[in-house]
């Protein structure tokens, strides 16, 4: 005798691609600054304090290098900042920023000796200004254009800049970040090659060359230039940066881009485990399960616990066959996540049963019924699969325990009907 189940059906799904890191580089901005005394000398070791009433917490300090320079990073635009300059002989400075989302500013901050102070006073009271001043101004009103959408006037004010001072790495890195914005990535290759030499410490200038070597498509110099940010460990960024674009193309429909910006990434940063998962589930949607459980596998190498990678290498796994990995994977699932096990799972193992694949549908409930000892409708379906299987004394067991559970369930008659067979 075979019992067709009434029971409803579903249909396993792990999850659509929802793995985006958070793109805050959109959301920062950053200020370039560099600390001089009134005759235009770097003053190395001043030691820059950030903070904002908006937050007792934060506190940022960082000390300029020897060429007076620093840069600083605001994670959130809204807060109030201030910044705090100081070194022994010299007069503390105090500035509260004016910051642009996306943006870098440059800054040029004057610290006069402690006996120049009333002449530096002097110097603003009459409205004073150097030439490093309007190198400044004209920078800022290309962050200004580019803020508007103006890159035509942002490229004008960012050339003049260069021009006025050639020995300033800033301007040629908004340079090659515009020309990013165009794709044009030649252009932003050459500006960010410019940007590194004057100051090979100018990070933001390494990842916008690794970026447009990459666009290029020359591997050997975009290698040498992740290789560079490995070496000041700013990778995380530009890789975080091109995983969201992969997020970005999978979301259009275009799955070959994905694709192809998901392998970049761990080809950039081969410990982020979010690309292994989000190749493996566009694998899977694919229906290349043996290339998902690859994936899957390399994310849980990295994150053994991730129960994304896990939900996905147990559906792989199953779909590819092996019978061996799939239980590993719902194993780790009923101690991290049951209750997955006890829906998900629970109802893909009924659709198993309803379509007469017994075998696969036992495999799953048992599973199930790790994830929950006492899920009565499990023992209900695990002793019809039984029972139909022709393991009646194993299946009777399940309809027994499926009657101490739930006996005024409505199929208690036909669980005591198929008991009644074995006697």
């Amino acid at each position: 005798m075979r019992l067709v189940s009434k029971i409803m059906v579903a249909t396993l799904v792990v999850g659509s691609l929802v793995l985006i890191v958070p793109d805050t580089e959109a959301q920062m901005a950053r200020i370039s600054g560099k600390v001089v005394d009134p005759e235009g000398n770097p003053i190395p070791g001043v030691t820059v304090t950030v903070t904002t009433p908006d937050s007792e917490k934060f506190e940022v300090v960082k000390k300029t290098n020897k060429k007076g320079a620093l840069t600083l990073s605001f994670g959130n635009i809204e807060w109030r900042y201030e910044i705090r300059l100081e070194k022994d002989g010299y007069q503390t400075k105090v500035e509260q920023p004016r910051l642009t989302a996306g943006g870098t500013i440059m800054a040029q901050w004057i610290l006069a000796p402690n006996s120049a102070a009333q002449a530096e006073a002097d110097a603003e009271a009459t409205g004073g200004g150097s030439g490093g001043d309007k190198v400044v101004r004209t920078f800022n009103e290309g962050v200004e254009a580019q803020r508007l959408g103006d890159l035509d006037l942002a490229e004008q004010k960012y050339r003049a800049a260069a021009e006025m001072k050639p020995e300033m790495a800033a301007p040629h890195t908004a340079l090659a970040a515009v020309a990013a914005l165009r794709e044009d990535w030649a252009t932003s290759a050459a500006e960010a090659e410019a940007a590194i030499a004057l100051d090979p410490e100018d990070v933001r200038a390494m990842q916008i060359r690794f970026d447009a070597y990459r666009n290029l498509g020359d591997e050997a110099k975009a290698d040498e230039a992740a290789a560079a940010l490995r070496e000041v460990g700013n990778l995380d960024a530009a890789a975080k940066r091109i995983f969201n674009e992969g997020v970005d193309a999978y979301t259009a429909g275009d799955v070959s881009t994905a694709q192809s910006k998901f392998q970049q990434v761990i080809d950039l940063s081969p410990e982020l485990v979010a690309a292994y998962i989000a190749l493996a589930q566009i694998s899977l949607t694919q229906g290349s399960p043996a290339e998902s459980l690859a994936m899957a596998k390399s994310a849980l190498e990295l994150e053994p616990d991730d129960v994304r990678a896990l939900r996905i290498g147990f559906d792989a796994a199953r779909l590819a066959g092996d019978t061996t990995t799939s239980g590993q994977m719902l194993s780790r699932l009923v101690e991290l996540d049951p209750e997955w096990v006890t829906t998900v799972v629970y109802d893909h193992a009924v659709q198993l049963f309803d379509n007469n694949q017994l075998e696969a549908a036992v495999f799953e409930l048992n599973y199930v019924l790790q994830a929950d000892p006492d899920m009565a409708r499990a023992h209900f379906m695990l002793g019809v699969a039984l029972y139909n299987s022709g393991n009646v004394e194993e299946g009777g067991s399940h309809l027994r325990k499926f009657i101490e559970l739930a006996p005024d369930d409505p199929d208690v008659e036909i669980a005591k009907g198929l008991l009644s067979y074995q006697q």
